[in-house]
């Protein structure tokens, strides 16, 4: 989380936490994780931006939380597309390896994030077999 907040006021907790000095936060935007009860073992970490056409966001501490997890960590930039409910997508692979910034079409980024639960169903104690 930014120390200043330049464009509006964030969450009561947020704007409470911007008042103490020597303390630090970030928001987490999107932790991908197992739909199966019991279970919602974390499958991704995923920065997100509205995209303004500007391509930069600084993703450490994402990056950082994935590793530990030992997950895959994105960076998507997305907005309103055209049709109702639509969305465009920019999307970067931070890890296990990095990829290039590209643009995505809605039902192939769908497809990168139910292939993330595939690959977990085959070891979740969870899942109905």
């Amino acid at each position: 989380m930014a120390r200043w907040n330049y464009f509006n006021r964030g969450t009561k907790y947020s704007e409470w936490h911007r008042r103490h000095e020597n303390i630090g936060m970030i928001d987490i935007d999107s932790v991908e994780c197992c739909i199966n009860k019991g279970c919602w073992q974390p499958l991704a970490v995923i920065e997100t931006v509205y995209d303004v056409g500007k391509y930069y966001k600084t993703t450490t501490i994402v990056e950082t939380i994935a590793k530990a997890l030992n997950i895959p960590c994105f960076l998507v930039f997305y907005k309103e597309g055209v049709g109702v409910g639509r969305m465009e997508f920019k999307v970067q692979r931070l890890l296990p390896f990095k990829s290039d910034l590209e643009v995505v079409l809605e039902g192939d980024y769908v497809g990168v994030l139910r292939s993330l639960h595939e690959e977990h169903e085959k070891v979740c104690k969870y899942a109905k077999k």
